[in-house]
């Protein structure tokens, strides 16, 4: 069987659990097992399947059925155009929040200390990194799973520690600033932010995700509530710091910001839902 050919049958065998996503995850598989990008697979479309290509994408299908996220199957996703590996116990990241990214890049001065504050697979750590080389960081975690995760792909970014960090406890606030030596020009910060009772009611893929990434307290602002009583421990008077929110909670994040004198601006994804917020004390 050609590979076209195969393509088109793996969607159909799809189709029954992801609709009109099917071809879309039909290419991810593909290309995944194959090593190519989606230009390189259509190039493909003549050739004979490769012999191992069968088993490899029957046991994706079931895994899939199961409502096991296509990321998990494979093990990575793309994230600001970096690769990012993943996987049970691990955060995934969403294109949603390369809006934060691109604040921060903006809003970190040249040669600057960031720390992402809750950073899961790493992601955003990465990805400033990567475009920022001047740049020294940390990225804070305290699932050990995600550690785990977030070290392997922040491995190639010697600029950037890794390090367990509970984002409640001031007691971790104080001995990161004794660690690092000086207080940071800019945190990020993507934290749970579901509100408990609707967590059961998600999308079944979402909920292969630890509950901890996405759990925020009854109303879901609780980790807004503590990390900004603690910030100024490790941030710098002119420093910045950037959260991203979930939908309909920029107002109400704002608020809590403006309690401890802060100044906002909120940043809409291009779905124009307010995203990310930006602040800086007064």
């Amino acid at each position: 069987m050609k590979i076209a050919e195969y393509r088109k049958e793996t969607a159909g065998t799809l189709s029954p659990f992801f609709g009109d996503e099917a071809g879309s995850i039909s290419d991810i598989l593909f290309c995944h097992y194959l090593g190519v990008d989606r230009s390189g697979l259509i190039l493909m479309g003549g050739e004979e399947i490769p012999a191992f290509l069968p088993e490899k994408l029957n046991s994706a299908a079931d895994e899939l059925s199961l409502g096991v996220p296509v990321q998990y199957v494979i093990g990575e996703c793309w994230f600001y155009g970096i690769n990012i590996k993943i996987g049970k116990g691990c955060f995934i990241p969403r294109s949603d929040t390369e809006v934060l990214v691109k604040a921060a890049l903006s809003a970190l001065p040249p040669g600057g200390v960031f720390a992402d504050i809750c950073t899961g697979s790493g992601c955003i750590a990465a990805a400033i990194a990567h475009t920022r080389k001047d740049a020294r960081g940390v990225a804070l975690e305290l699932s050990p799973k995600a550690l785990a995760f977030a070290g392997q792909n922040l491995a190639e970014h010697p600029n950037v520690k890794v390090l367990r960090f509970d984002a409640v406890d001031e007691d971790d606030y104080l001995k990161l600033r004794g660690q690092f030596g000086e207080k940071f020009d800019l945190i990020t910060c993507n934290p749970p932010y579901i509100p408990t009772g609707d967590i059961d009611f998600l999308d079944q893929q979402v909920l292969y995700e630890p509950k901890t990434s996405l759990d925020g307290g009854e109303d879901g602002l609780f980790y807004y509530r503590e990390i900004v009583k603690l910030l100024d421990i490790i941030l710098k008077k002119e420093g910045t710091v950037i959260f991203e929110v979930g939908r309909g909670q920029s107002h109400d994040v704002s608020a809590i910001l403006a309690e401890e004198g802060y100044c906002r601006a909120v940043i809409k994804d291009l779905n124009q839902t307010e995203r990310v917020i930006l602040a800086k004390k007064y």
